[in-house]
Formats: C-alpha cells, sequence, structure tokens
C-alpha cells in the first residue's frame, strides 16, 4: 500500500443528503433487498446500551482506506486514511462514498472487510472476526444490486418446468409435455411444440461445435417424461425458427426422471430420478444416431424408433434423485435428492468420489463455482458446501453460511457466472438474490405479480449487464439489473 494522506470522516450529514441515502438503501420496487432485518436488529441492540455504553461507541475512532474494483471511473477515489467513528455501518458509510466522489443520483454500496460484507457497525465486525482496530482497515466498496426494469416476455398458458440459456435463446419446458424456445434479441417465441402426451419433469439442451455442420447449426435436446422414458432430438436452428430433424429414445429408466445434465464438454448425458439410479450414456454415440436417424428420415418414409442404452449405470444406494449437475474442470458431477445425502461422482469411472450425511430431503441444487455449491432441502433451508478439500481428501465441508427466506418449496436454484451471486425461486412467490459473502439474508427480493408461485428461474446475461428470466404460473417476465 503506497503512502496516505490522513482526513477526518465526519459521522453527520445535512437531512437533504439523509433523505436520498435512506431512499436508496432501502428502496424496491418489489418486495426491498432484504437488508433492514439486520440493520433493525442492531440499532435495537444499541437501544439497549447505557448511556455511557453509547457515548464511549460513538467516540471510539478508527482509521480505514476505502479500495474498489468498479470499472466506472467515477467511482474511483484516490488512497486516502481517513478517521471515522467505529459505531459507522453500512449506510454511514455509504453516505460518505457518495459525499467524497460527489454522487448525485441514487445509487447505493455495499461493503466488504476482509470480503465479507458488512452487515453490522464495523466495530462489532471487528470483534466477531478478531481484527485490530488499531490497524488501518481496508474496506472495499461495490455497487449494491439495483433492479431498474421488469419486462413480461410472454404470457403462458402452460406450467413451466425448467428454463435453459444458451447463448441468445431461452429454451423452455413444460408440465403439459411441450418446448418452448425464445430469441432473447428481440423476445419472440420462435419455436412451440407438443414433444410429450405426459408431463416433462426434466429438460437440457446442449450446443457445441460438434452440432455445427457447415453453415447448418444444430442443438441437441432432450426431455426426461413421468413415465420414465427419455427423448432426445436433434434441431436444426436459424433466427427465426427451430426445425425438429431426428429424434432417439434412450432405455433403462423404469420410472419418473427428475434430471438430465450434459458435461461441458457435451460427450456424456447423465439422467436420474424415481427408480433409483443414474444412467450414463455417450452423448458423441446420441448424436452420431440422431444424425443417421436425420438422414433415415430423408430417405426413407417409414421412421424407425431407436432406442439407444447407456453405456454405464449406478444403481447402488442412490435414492430418488432430484438434480444432477457437473462440475466445469472434470467430469465430477454433483448428485442430490430424497435419499438424504450429498454425493459427488467420477463419470469416467462410474464410481463414489465423496459424500456427506444431510438428514434431509434435497429438493434441488446448483454448482456456483468450481469450489461452491448450493442446496435446498424439504423446509426450504437452503445452504451453501465447500468443496476445496476434495483435492486432500474425499469430504465435503458445510460452509457456514445458511439462507432462510422461504416459506414454501425452493423450485430452482442457479449461481451466476461471477461465482458470487445466486439465485433462488419459490412456490411462495419470490424469487432472492443472494451474496455468498452474506449469511441468512438475500441482497435483493422479487415478489411475481399476485404472489404467483414461481416455477424455474434463471441468469441471463447481455454485455456486462445481469438480468433474472423468471417463470411463473401466467407469464415469463425478465427483470433487469
Amino acid at each position: 500500500m503506497g503512502a496516505h494522506n490522513n482526513k477526518l470522516g465526519k459521522g453527520k450529514n445535512d437531512a437533504s443528503e439523509d433523505e436520498e441515502v435512506v431512499e436508496s438503501e432501502a428502496s424496491s420496487d418489489e418486495a426491498g433487498e432484504g437488508n433492514s432485518t439486520s440493520e433493525e436488529s442492531i440499532d435495537s441492540d444499541a437501544d439497549n446500551l447505557s448511556d455511557k455504553e453509547q457515548m464511549t461507541r460513538a467516540q471510539k475512532q478508527i482509521q480505514i482506506y476505502f479500495t474498489s474494483n468498479v470499472a466506472n471511473e467515477k467511482y474511483q477515489m484516490e488512497d486516502t486514511i481517513y478517521t471515522i467513528p467505529a459505531s459507522f455501518k453500512r449506510i454511514d458509510l455509504s453516505r460518505m462514498v457518495k459525499k467524497l466522489l460527489d454522487i448525485k443520483e441514487n445509487v447505493s454500496f455495499e461493503f466488504l472487510i476482509n470480503k465479507q460484507i458488512l452487515r453490522s457497525s464495523i466495530e462489532e465486525f471487528l470483534h466477531l472476526n478478531n481484527i485490530l482496530s488499531e490497524n488501518v482497515i481496508q474496506i472495499e466498496y461495490i455497487l449494491s444490486i439495483t433492479k431498474k426494469e421488469s419486462t413480461q416476455i410472454d404470457k403462458i398458458s402452460e406450467w413451466v418446468s425448467k428454463l435453459i440459456i444458451i447463448e441468445d435463446k431461452l429454451y423452455c419446458s413444460t408440465f403439459e409435455g411441450s418446448t418452448l424456445c425464445y430469441d432473447l434479441s428481440n423476445f419472440s417465441k420462435i419455436d412451440e411444440r407438443k414433444v410429450a402426451d405426459t408431463s416433462i419433469f426434466a429438460f437440457n439442451v446442449c450446443k457445441n461445435d460438434k452440432l455445427i455442420d457447415g453453415e447448418v447449426r444444430y442443438s441437441e435436446s432432450a426431455v426426461g417424461l413421468s413415465n420414465g422414458t427419455i427423448r432426445a432430438f436433434l434441431n436444426e436452428e436459424t433466427d427465426q425458427k427451430i426445425v425438429m430433424r431426428s429424434e432417439l429414445y434412450l432405455g433403462n429408466h423404469d420410472d419418473m426422471v427428475k434430471s438430465i445434465a450434459f458435461s461441458k464438454t457435451g460427450s456424456l448425458l447423465i439422467s436420474g430420478g424415481a427408480d433409483n439410479k443414474i444412467n450414463l450414456y455417450d452423448n458423441n454415440e446420441i448424436v452420431q444416431k440422431l444424425k443417421e436417424c436425420m438422414s433415415e428420415n430423408n430417405t426413407s418414409k417409414r421412421k424407425m424408433k431407436h432406442v439407444l442404452t447407456p453405456k454405464k449405470c449406478i444403481h447402488k444406494d442412490v435414492g430418488i434423485i432430484t438434480a444432477l449437475t457437473f462440475f466445469n474442470s472434470n467430469n465430477r458431477f454433483l448428485c442430490t435428492g430424497l435419499e438424504k445425502h450429498i454425493k459427488i461422482y467420477d463419470a469416467d469411472t462410474a464410481d463414489l468420489f465423496a459424500a456427506l450425511p444431510y438428514g434431509k430431503a434435497i429438493m434441488c441444487s446448483d454448482i456456483l463455482s468450481e469450489n461452491l455449491f448450493v442446496t435446498a432441502d424439504e423446509q426450504s433451508v437452503i445452504k451453501l458446501f465447500d468443496v476445496r478439500c476434495l483435492e486432500e481428501k474425499a469430504v465435503i465441508s458445510p460452509n457456514e453460511h445458511k439462507y432462510f427466506f422461504h416459506d414454501k418449496v425452493v423450485t430452482s436454484l442457479g449461481g451466476n457466472k461471477n461465482g458470487i451471486h445466486f439465485l433462488s425461486s419459490s412456490h411462495d412467490g419470490f424469487t432472492n438474490i443472494y451474496d455468498v459473502r452474506l449469511n441468512k439474508l438475500p441482497v435483493y427480493t422479487i415478489q411475481s405479480e399476485d404472489k404467483s408461485k414461481v416455477l424455474s428461474s434463471t441468469w441471463f446475461y447481455r454485455g456486462s449487464h445481469n438480468y433474472v428470466i423468471n417463470a411463473d404460473e401466467t407469464h415469463l417476465m425478465l427483470h433487469s439489473f
């Protein structure tokens, strides 16, 4: 750290600035940011202190300096030491930063010390984390998540079971047996078709270079049905439409299929559900068969029903599966379900790599980064898990962070590509955005219209902008941040 100037940070601001910051900190078009709970509890604790204790707390000073990785230059400041009251909280720091940067617009900031979000006074944070207040404290500030607007993509008549986004297309499956596709460059629906007479409980889409044939681009999709059937499709895609060119049945499931996942390279397809087993299919073989079927369809009027069996099957102590997800850097995948265990398998060998007893049925899960994943259990409690220890031993470590903010079943979890934020949606009508550096509370909450059940949610990115797409009982909605 270079040389610093020393300045005194003011603890009070004029009334007009107070009103501006309170609006910035607390406002939300929907249900708010979910930060008021922690701040109110801290204030109530302060009210219980004696006058002498409150005076001592107010008089204690600490030295800090600010850092930030915010790209916009107008949010950068000089490397300067400030002396401020140790009782400062997030709202006080936000006022201070806005004043130092001469920011007039309605923005708010989050503050981090040692990569942990500040949700108390600085003094309490330092005490809880055993940080010496005599040191100069580095405080990083970042822009808070703020929703800009909500836009309806479509009004839908069928309940959506799954949302998948690849590039600029949104793929949906429904419990009525349909699949839909939207072009997110203009939010137009370019495909809707009935692919099954039963409910689609599992759905996924794969795109890679192996599916490009000259100027023609294909996608591969797969649906898992309530009767145990898996159907894979080869689809020709253009900007205006999607045409299904061939299909293939994947065998060896006897009951409802709940999850389908493609490996990151597209070489494997795995599936699991209510029949207590995981099937591992060679996806290169699936694609080859789909291309052969396409040629047959072009030359023969009679369509054949082709069935492909898995190359491996895991059936030992599997239980009923609710979610399968591949890690990015290897062929290991996360498996969660009603069996009350969290498991990680090696897809190359089909062997169990690591396991952790959980004690409750897990309804859904998702991988946030190479180190972290989240689960939501039958009581709608969301927990964060760490897998960094797997390099040394095959043990999954529960992280201390838990999130309690849904009172009905959690329908989806989705990690943001930044590896820091993730979302959850629920039948309680709320979609929450969480920060892995913060325990218990969301940093933003979206409420659906009339508290309609949120059936599925996912992230969408365009440039540096982040969006959340929600499917509730009647609408597909886009929320921009």
